[in-house]
């Protein structure tokens, strides 16, 4: 069976088949900035969930939007992950929360994405860490779902950014970005779908981590007439 990867915010299939499978990584959201105040945190972003789906009644020779999420760039304000699609909504996997701004301790992990369209099979993504109870660390970002398990929650009283779920594609090694112990800007997730690190400012406002971009692909079975073109 064909497949193709994807990575790009947009890029056409050209359909091949009347159906195909699609599997979706949404994208991570940012970690929480600190603004305003000296020894403000942000939260954990949460990260993107997994979707697997079926297009059906597809129209052979036309072109089908694949579009992924790509990397959130962390700023002074929450922001959300992008969802990542096929076909604008046949198959769509939900982005994580961004973690939230100047958090109070124990709170500010944002929501793993959730929610999407295809049936085949979904696993949500992780939570954001919050601040530590005590304030001695910001919140960790949440790993992104992968395509047999859900993606892990950031920690709630340590640094640790939560790993990828089983079947992610970068699985063994991408997690959510670290919390922060003292000033600086929140960590980024890592590829693919994971929520960012928040920050922690003293002197100086500071951002949070980017949420890592999505990630897709499409598999199909051509008609036995194109798989036979030029049969003798």
């Amino acid at each position: 069976m064909p497949a193709l990867v994807y990575t790009a915010a947009s890029t056409n299939w050209l359909a091949e088949s009347s159906w195909c499978i699609v599997e979706l990584w949404g994208g991570g959201g940012t970690g929480g900035p600190a603004q305003t105040t000296s020894g403000n945190k942000g939260g954990g972003g949460g990260g993107g969930e997994y979707r697997k789906g079926l297009a059906s009644g597809l129209t052979l020779g036309n072109n089908y939007v694949v579009a992924v999420a790509q990397t959130k760039t962390g700023t002074a304000a929450q922001r959300d992950g992008d969802p990542s699609t096929f076909n604008t909504t046949t198959v769509q996997a939900n982005p994580g929360i961004g973690g939230a701004l100047n958090a109070a301790n124990g709170t500010g992990g944002a929501a793993g994405g959730t929610g999407g369209t295809g049936a085949l099979a979904n696993f949500d993504g992780g939570r954001g860490g919050h601040v530590h109870a005590s304030g001695t660390n910001t919140g960790p970002g949440g790993g992104g779902a992968g395509s047999t398990a859900v993606g892990a929650q950031g920690s709630d009283s340590a640094i640790t950014g939560g790993a990828v779920g089983a079947g992610n594609p970068n699985f063994g090694t991408g997690k959510g970005g670290d919390g922060r112990t003292g000033t600086n800007i929140g960590l980024t997730g890592t590829v693919y779908g994971s929520g960012g690190g928040g920050s922690w400012r003293t002197s100086s406002n500071r951002i949070g981590g980017n949420g890592a971009a999505g990630y897709g692909s499409v598999y199909w079975s051509p008609p036995t007439s194109l798989l036979c073109c030029g049969c003798g």
